[in-house]
């Protein structure tokens, strides 16, 4: 059963339905993405959340077909702007990469070129996906440094990364990201490393840019705090699946699968006392190809009313959908 999509007409820019991203390794097959859909629309920012290794990062490489060896798509489809990406000519997906859909990465220290001067590293998007010579390119760039909120924009072109701060590089890849004037900006883990007045400066720079361009959004992070205050909806991944998927005062305000439970008396609070609350257990292996409820080790009211069947994703509430027996 795919998760929940808008009628047709609708139009949403994004469309993501029963995709299906495994690893063929020598420890067994590796389900990292399994049976995953949603859908994005213009404007809109949807947010996948849930611990390192859910199979967050491995969806949005799916949608740039950016997977490495030796994964791959098995199934499903990906939908952008009435075209299916899966079905493109290597050359055409090349054309949407950095250009309609745009991606920033974890860690701005690894994604960007140490030996390039980061003028150069944005220019050379706007060369090779808008035709621009190289004056124009740079000009260019010294002015979308200067829209994400670097002070001297046309005298850092010449800087190279390690120049800049972790907060700098950041604006930098976002700058490099927003360059085509993307129809949608895959953000994954934008704030990591950066410490709580950067990440709120990088989120409401995101937030602007969105709302003035009409931009959809893919948020990936497993920061709740900073989901709450910026996401429209959230689906929450857990091996490699969604299991629960709902607008985020919905989600926030009643949470329904023990997994988002979890997940959020797991944010710190003022006045807590003693050691931060954690989800007991490890996720089980995704080598493991057995049916059945993923989470089944790790909740605290274990249901075994499906025997090893896997649980459907449910609507218990207009918009509210949940993937567990109990609900």
């Amino acid at each position: 059963m795919y998760a929940p999509l808008k009628k047709p007409n609708m139009g949403p820019l994004l469309q993501v339905r029963g995709l299906k991203s495994y690893f063929f390794t020598r420890a067994g097959l590796v389900k990292a993405v399994d049976d995953v859909s949603f859908e994005i629309s213009a404007g809109e920012t949807l947010a996948l959340v849930g611990e390192s290794g859910c199979g967050k990062s491995i969806t949005s490489l799916s949608i740039l077909r950016l997977i490495p060896e030796p994964g791959r798509i098995v199934d499903g489809e990906i939908f952008f702007d009435n075209q299916n990406l899966l079905r493109m000519p290597a050359n055409e997906i090349r054309r949407v990469r950095g250009n309609k859909i745009s991606m920033i990465f974890q860690e701005p220290m690894t994604s960007l070129n140490p030996v390039l001067r980061i003028g150069e590293q944005i220019a050379e998007v706007l060369r090779l996906h808008r035709g621009m010579n190289n004056e124009q390119a740079l000009g260019q760039a010294a002015e979308l440094l200067d829209r994400v909120g670097i002070a001297a924009a046309g005298s850092r072109l010449r800087d190279f990364p390690h120049q800049l701060s972790g907060g700098q590089r950041q604006r930098v890849m976002i700058a490099m990201a927003l360059a085509c004037d993307p129809q949608l900006l895959i953000a994954d883990e934008p704030t990591t490393a950066l410490d709580v007045t950067i990440q709120a400066q990088i989120m409401e720079l995101l937030a602007k840019l969105a709302r003035d361009r009409q931009m959809a959004t893919l948020l990936i992070s497993h920061d709740l705090g900073v989901v709450a205050g910026n996401a429209d909806r959230v689906a929450v991944m857990y091996a490699g699946r969604i299991v629960e998927y709902a607008e985020v005062k919905q989600l926030f305000s009643n949470p329904v699968h023990p997994y988002t439970r979890g997940l959020i008396a797991c944010i710190p609070r003022l006045g807590d006392k003693g050691l931060l609350k954690t989800i007991p257990g490890q996720p089980d292996a995704k080598t493991n190809s057995a049916d059945g409820c993923a989470f089944l080790g790790r909740c605290p009211t274990p249901c075994r009313a499906g025997g090893p069947k896997m649980p459907q994703l449910q609507e218990i509430n207009p918009g509210h959908y949940v993937r567990c027996w109990r609900a």
